[in-house]
């Protein structure tokens, strides 16, 4: 739902805030107090084109920032959709500059106004001048039709739904066969090629770092040989001078002598002598490493054969042997296919046949229901409609079936609301109806047979009263009050029926401020309210007035 509406620098509004409620919201006023300022403002949430003309005059920027609370999982996923967190609570911020700039933001990431308009769709409907309405839609006019339809038509049409999804599958498969017959035998013979080079050159993983590391030591035998000639020289010594060992050997029969008068330090004596031990392993070690260093010239040319083969699979196939081994697996499955082609193509063609009836009979059935379905959707719309005094309005709704070359998943079936509010006058699709009211009312009948299965949080109400008053008024404050029941519900309103039966109501007016005209806006109390409708019933406020006032009110309560 709605909860806060903050609107800054629109036409006479300066800075104003409107904090919302569940149930049914009236909002009430003097002509011209600036009461289609919010719908405009309520627009551009919804996407609308900005306006450069609704910035106040002498203002650089006009702003509108909404906050909703939404459980809904289509709005969580479309976030989801759109990069953002799952959170219950959605802000959207518009701002438009005197430049021609223009700002949208959703939860502080930037959107652009197709994505806004596919987020805000199931956050809100905005039902009067503006078409924003999601059921306007031929998409969302199939969908109102079949959630009406419960049970049957939703069990159909999942059934339909795998059956086309399989079929889909089998005639992607059958596109990879797309050649002729030239075509499959040159690809056979370069598949069988490629093959036999990557199986027969048989590249191991780690394959290749083993071979860099044989070609280092091949280039650097010179360098490893003069290295080890004087690792050698260090142990064993040269000429007068002694070794490491030599000098190990003397300190371990030195530091003997020592223990025949300190034996109390036979642990050291014991170190001593295992390093000289140890010393003379490393060296016997070394030296056999340095007589033993040879490199085959055989292995170091087959080790560059190796390498350069590799260097050659490598522009082929794959940046290393992983990928090359991935493309081998990969070509070995569209090897093996391209031999059994024929075969394969035959099972699959049958089982497209198969798919293909089935598919056929899932959407005529599916079609049944739908009409079946339809015949009660527009006899109840059209009960609502006389109820509104739109005793003349003609409501029909047009099916197109199709074929499984024009199917999508939703089945054959294309349909079309049409309608119009006058006798005489032929039927039109609804997003061509021209009247704001008379749409507002035709949205109000949809809304009240659909209100327990519509996912839109809130519904916006603008001119809807247009040319109704009497018993009729009565009807269409009952009807809206009953849609509040479900959906959070804001009412733009000239009848006094209508404003007594909201849960809440605010009044909106225009003042004089030091020769700038501004809007505001406040929540009434009991007591505002009886002023307020008991205005709208006669003008002028009297005790009679007054009166007429309490008792609607008494009655929009009981209603409740």
């Amino acid at each position: 739902m709605l909860q806060s509406l903050t609107i800054k620098n629109i036409a006479l509004i300066d800075n104003l805030t409107i904090d919302l409620s569940t149930g049914f919201n009236v909002l009430t006023g003097e002509t011209g107090a600036g009461k289609s300022l919010i719908i405009d403002s309520l627009a551009l949430l919804l996407g609308e084109k900005a306006d450069k003309s609704l910035i106040s005059y002498g203002s650089n920027f006009a702003s509108v920032e909404a906050v909703f609370e939404t459980n809904s999982e289509n709005i969580l996923q479309k976030m989801e959709e759109f990069g953002l967190d799952r959170e219950n609570t959605v802000v959207i911020f518009r701002k438009l500059s005197i430049d021609g700039k223009n700002e949208c933001r959703v939860n502080g990431k930037t959107f652009t106004l197709s994505m806004l308009k596919a987020l805000t769709a199931p956050l809100m409907d905005l039902h009067g001048q503006f078409q924003h309405q999601d059921i306007l839609k031929t998409s969302s006019q199939l969908k109102t039709l079949d959630d009406f339809g419960g049970k049957a038509i939703k069990i159909a049409k999942q059934n339909y739904r795998e059956t086309y999804h399989k079929l889909n599958l089998v005639k992607r498969k059958l596109s990879e066969f797309n050649f002729d017959s030239r075509d499959r035998e040159k690809l056979i013979d370069l598949y069988n090629y490629q093959i036999n080079e990557i199986e027969e050159a048989n590249f191991k993983d780690g394959e290749e770092e083993s071979l860099k590391e044989f070609r280092m030591k091949v280039l650097n035998q010179e360098k490893i040989a003069l290295s080890l000639d004087r690792v050698s020289s260090y142990f064993d010594g040269a000429g007068e001078n002694y070794g490491i060992v030599g000098l190990i050997k003397k300190c371990d029969y030195d530091f003997s002598e020592v223990l025949k008068y300190l034996p109390e330090n036979e642990e050291l004596a014991k170190r001593i002598s295992s390093a000289r031990y140890e010393l003379q392993d490393i060296a016997e070690t070394v030296e056999d490493l340095k007589n033993n260093l040879t490199f085959d010239e055989y292995l170091a040319s087959e080790n560059e054969k190796r390498l350069d083969l590799l260097t050659s699979l490598k522009k082929k196939y794959g940046a290393n042997i992983q990928e090359i081994n991935e493309y081998l697996e990969k070509i070995r499955v569209e090897y093996d296919k391209l031999l059994n082609s024929a075969e394969i193509i035959e099972k699959l063609e049958i089982e497209k046949t198969e798919l293909t009836k089935l598919l056929v009979a899932q959407a005529e059935e599916l079609s049944s229901l739908r009409k079946q379905t339809a015949g009660v959707f527009v006899s109840s719309v059209k009960n609502e409609l006389n109820e509104l005094s739109m005793k003349g309005a003609k409501f029909e709704i047009d099916f197109v079936f199709g074929n499984e070359e024009t199917a999508d998943e939703t089945g054959f079936d294309k349909i079309e609301f049409l309608f119009t509010a006058n006798s005489g006058q032929p039927l039109r699709p609804l997003n061509k109806v021209v009247s704001g009211g008379e749409m507002s009312r035709f949205m109000l009948a949809v809304k009240n047979i659909t209100a327990d299965i519509d996912n839109v949080d809130t519904m916006i109400f603008d001119e809807i009263d247009t040319g109704i008053s009497g018993d009729t008024a009565n009807v269409l404050a009952q009807k809206l009050a009953k849609i509040g029941r479900k959906h959070q519900v804001v009412c733009v309103t000239h009848l006094a029926q209508v404003a007594s039966y909201g849960t809440n109501h605010y009044y909106i007016s225009k003042a004089d401020n030091n020769g700038v005209t501004r809007t505001s806006l406040k929540l009434l109390d009991y007591d505002g309210r009886v002023r307020e409708v008991a205005r709208i019933i006669g003008g002028t406020i009297s005790d009679f007035s007054i009166e007429h006032a309490k008792l609607m009110l008494n009655a929009g309560k009981i209603q409740e």
